[in-house]
């Protein structure tokens, strides 16, 4: 069952997202947002989004949304309705409005929402994002297909695909990655795992986190090791260039190994959960994202796991990045016949959505 459920995790990646970015029924698209630079440049077409420090615009002429620096940018007028998440962890839906400073006494950017209006300064608008007519048109992500050298086997294949939906109450992000290898002796390796984190928001900064994930890995003897949870989390830095937050809880890990593992087949336990998460963006030139988890066993003592992930992409166009991966899984009792660390390194070519 374990090989069928390998056999066909790739595949089913390929499809389940190539169905989150199936073309869906929608209504006309605007063309009457403006946005006037502090230069006295003028654009019109459709505000896309604001996310690391830049308005992005589509203005029918060009390939792809035009992105433009934030704080630059003198007035910005639009009908539309637009999730809006300010750097105190605020987040709201309404229409938005930026007219000059000068004349709003430093409190530029207007939001009004159910009625009521609220006036902000520029730098404490973190992001918005347009508010699309259903569930599929919501999600934002990335898609990324390249390869990679990991401990202990050749060269490899990678797919990776990630995709968030957002709310002003909640969020949820999913993502899938898989990597296969083949070598002249006909010896396969593999990794596979997909891994979801919903969060309900409880304050601006303060959250309810899960943590779900199912892995696979020849590298550590492990046919499937499911690990269910979740904890209290809290956002300690959020702005337009960075993000950094903290997520501590329980989980419980079902473990099931190869039958030459030398180790139970199947074993059960309770761990203790800290996951950090980073973010860093320079506008549209590179980012850099690291996430790192502990899991100290409270059923096996001396037994501690860890999850590392890096991955800096540099912006190409048209939505495209080129992507560099360093990961590392560790076990500090691994089966007798595995490795502690699962590490490797990769490249890829991703396409942001």
């Amino acid at each position: 069952m374990l090989t069928s459920l390998r056999t066909l995790l790739v595949p089913t990646c390929f499809i389940a997202f190539g169905l989150l970015l199936w073309p869906s029924p929608a209504a006309a698209r605007r063309k009457d947002d403006v946005i006037i630079m502090k230069n006295g440049d003028r654009l019109t077409g459709e505000i896309k989004k604001l996310e690391n420090g830049q308005i992005y615009i589509d203005t029918g002429y060009t390939t792809s949304p035009i992105p433009i620096d934030w704080l630059q940018v003198e007035e910005v007028g639009s009908k539309a309705v637009y999730r809006i998440e300010l750097s105190n962890g605020n987040r709201l839906t309404g229409v938005v409005t930026k007219v000059p400073a000068q004349a709003a006494a430093e409190r530029d950017f207007r939001i009004q929402s159910g009625g009521v209006e609220e006036d902000f300064h520029a730098f404490e608008v973190v992001g918005i994002q347009s508010q699309k007519p259903n569930f599929w048109r919501q999600l934002r992500g990335s898609i990324n297909l390249g390869s990679s050298f990991a401990s202990g086997s050749p060269a490899q294949m990678d797919f990776s695909a990630t995709a968030t939906y957002l709310s002003t109450k909640y969020q949820m992000t999913g993502s899938v990655n898989s990597t296969v290898s083949g070598s002249s002796n006909g010896e396969k390796t593999n990794r596979h795992e997909l891994n979801l984190n919903p969060q309900l928001y409880l304050s601006r900064n303060a959250y309810l986190g899960s943590y779900i994930d199912f892995l696979t890995s020849s590298q550590q003897s492990l046919d499937l090791r499911t690990t269910l949870g979740g904890g209290y989390g809290r956002y300690m830095i959020r702005s337009n260039t960075k993000n950094f937050g903290w997520l501590g809880g329980l989980v419980y890990t079902v473990e099931k190994y190869a039958p030459s593992s030398g180790l139970t087949p199947r074993q059960n336990n309770v761990e203790g959960l800290l996951a950090l998460g980073f973010d860093w963006n320079r506008f549209n030139y590179f980012t850099w994202t690291t996430s790192f988890q502990v899991f100290p066993s409270l059923t096996q003592a001396g037994r501690i796991r860890t999850n590392l992930n890096h991955t800096f992409s540099l912006k190409l166009t048209n939505n495209f990045s080129l992507n560099f991966n360093v990961w590392d899984t560790f076990d500090s009792h691994p089966p007798p016949n595995a490795r502690k660390n699962d590490l490797g390194i990769g490249t890829s070519l991703g396409w942001t959505f």
